[in-house]
């Protein structure tokens, strides 16, 4: 009991960072936006002993803030891996020890490059702010995850110039405006926290972010302009966990799934029928709607429904390829165009971004054996990479909508849809199916990280769900109303959009903006660490 009541103590400000780092994560407010970090390089730099306990400082920092914002990992095992909760507790903790190791690794090697290259304090600052934005981008987790989002949550308008700098950028701001702060407060005492000289730098901060704030805001002005619009019937079954996994094990509710769609998406155009495109989540059939299975009885049955309404479809479903031998790598989580008569209007487009443990097995394409271990876990053939639907929303016009697919998780990956801009969407759409999830934090979370990709690349995302967030938001950054979670929710939607929008700097050059800071920071390193050193002998 000793030995952890001193550990809690020794480590005691890195428990501190990850408890403000925690809360001022989405669905917080970003209170903590500016010193959040402040109170664990306090402690590397000034009460580390080796570079063990700088690593450690870090991983409980990173293990706290984990904790408190990504807690629903642990119903997503229950409810996705049917694990027993004292399972799922332990899938969490392992999850809350690996996730954000970047932290941890960051305040590791700065303490050994302070100690290797002896840089001043303000050296190891500058350098502390670049090794904290490189790990964060550079660690393999199994998603980007950072701060940056906040100001988006928080519709602070510096979120604006992440079509210039992406969201990764906007994290990297964070980093430098703690690392000016931290500079100043510390600058005249080794230790002790000095206020008086800190107050003149921390408003000159404070200038520079409503600045920023002021440019993000004038900047985007421009992406308000649109030329046409696309008028979309959005539907929100709240199938439940239990209905989907019988209806994928073939033990019924296939029918009821199918019916219910259709049901609400009537209803929905009798109330609306001024309608170009009824979108449905993913997976929301979830059986195979290709065109050679279109004698199945629900692909009859959505066929007709199409018919009889005279309108098109997009939806997520299984899709199959015959032409691969392998039985589970020729099925295919889908996206598929369907138009006012049930035909394929183009092929439908293959996840390729597939989610470890739900989707495939990792290492099991070079080691068969474990695919028999552990025959649970789905294995999906993977898809060609972004790819661009196109919608004859007039064709007498020689009017067509070029739709960039996305499905779940692949709208949290910028380079994902700079891939899509690049390919010519006009429109992205993302179907997504989060009732794994439970509530209130992932939902919102995935959600505000999806819709970044819109400022990014400044394309209309309109995000489909299975039990919520359904919502779109403009290239503008406007986002639409969400829906209920949990609850049945229909509603035409009118996105504003541009035919054949420019690129942004951001998808041209700059997601490329970690290159430049790694270059910048080996420079650093080399003038005032290596080269000083060597000078100075």
């Amino acid at each position: 009991m000793n030995k952890i009541y001193g550990f809690f103590k020794k480590y005691r400000l890195g428990i501190l960072s990850g408890l403000i780092i925690g809360t001022s994560y989405i669905p917080f407010y970003p209170w903590g936006l500016f010193f959040s970090y402040l109170p664990l390089w306090y402690w590397v730099f000034f009460h580390a002993k080796t570079p063990r306990e700088a690593f450690t400082a870090g991983w409980v920092t990173q293990f706290t803030l984990t904790l408190i914002g990504f807690h629903w990992i642990a119903y997503t095992a229950k409810a996705f891996g049917g694990f027993p909760w004292i399972v799922s507790i332990l899938v969490l903790l392992l999850f809350c020890a690996l996730a954000h190791i970047y932290i941890a690794l960051s305040t590791y090697f700065i303490f050994l490059i302070r100690r290797k290259l002896s840089l001043s304090f303000g050296h190891s600052v500058i350098s502390l702010a670049a090794l904290a934005f490189l790990c964060e981008t550079l660690w393999p987790g199994i998603f980007p995850w950072h701060l940056g989002y906040t100001v988006f949550w928080s519709k602070l308008p510096i979120y604006q110039l992440a079509d210039l700098i992406g969201f990764d950028g906007l994290s990297f701001l964070t980093y430098v405006a703690q690392a000016a702060i931290f500079y100043f407060a510390f600058r005249t005492s080794s230790e002790k926290f000095a206020l008086k000289p800190l107050i003149k730098p921390l408003a000159i901060t404070i200038l520079i972010f409503a600045a920023l704030n002021v440019l993000g805001y004038v900047h985007a002005q421009k992406w308000r302009a649109t030329d046409s619009e696309l008028k979309v019937l959005q539907v929100q079954a709240n199938i439940g966990n239990l209905e989907r996994m019988h209806a994928e094990k073939g033990k019924g509710f296939r029918d009821e799934i199918a019916k219910k769609y259709v049901q609400m998406s009537d209803a929905g155009l009798i109330e609306n029928a001024d309608v170009d495109l009824i979108i449905w989540p993913e997976v929301a059939i979830p059986e195979y709607l290709n065109t050679s299975f279109a004698h199945q009885k629900n692909h009859k049955f959505i066929s007709e429904f199409l018919v009889r309404n005279q309108k098109a479809l997009l939806t997520g479903a299984f899709s199959k390829d015959p032409a691969i031998t392998d039985p589970e790598r020729s099925v295919f989580n889908a996206l598929f165009l369907l138009d006012s008569s049930g035909h394929e209007l183009t092929r439908a487009y293959h996840k390729t971004q597939l989610l470890a443990f739900g989707e495939y097995l990792p290492f099991s394409e070079k080691f068969p054996i474990l695919g028999k271990i552990l025959p649970f876990v789905s294995n999906f053939g993977r898809g060609p990479g972004p790819t661009i639907l196109v919608y004859p929303k007039d064709q007498s016009k020689n009017d067509y909508v070029h739709i960039g697919a996305q499905i779940c998780y692949e709208g949290l990956f910028p380079e994902f849809s700079v891939g899509l801009a690049n390919k010519g969407a006009e429109v992205m759409v993302n179907v997504t199916n989060d009732s794994w999830f439970g509530i209130p934090f992932e939902p919102y979370q995935h959600s505000y990280m999806t819709l970044a990709r819109s400022i990014e690349t400044r394309r209309p995302l309109i995000r489909s769900t299975n039990t919520g967030i359904t919502t779109f938001v403009t290239a503008y950054g406007d986002v639409a109303p969400g829906s209920p979670w949990q609850t049945e929710w229909t509603k035409r939607q009118v996105v504003p959009y541009l035919n054949n929008p420019e690129t942004t700097f951001f998808t041209r050059i700059g997601h490329y903006l970690w290159i430049v800071i790694l270059i910048a920071f080996l420079l650093h390193l080399l003038v005032n660490g290596v080269y000083d050193k060597f000078r100075k002998s």
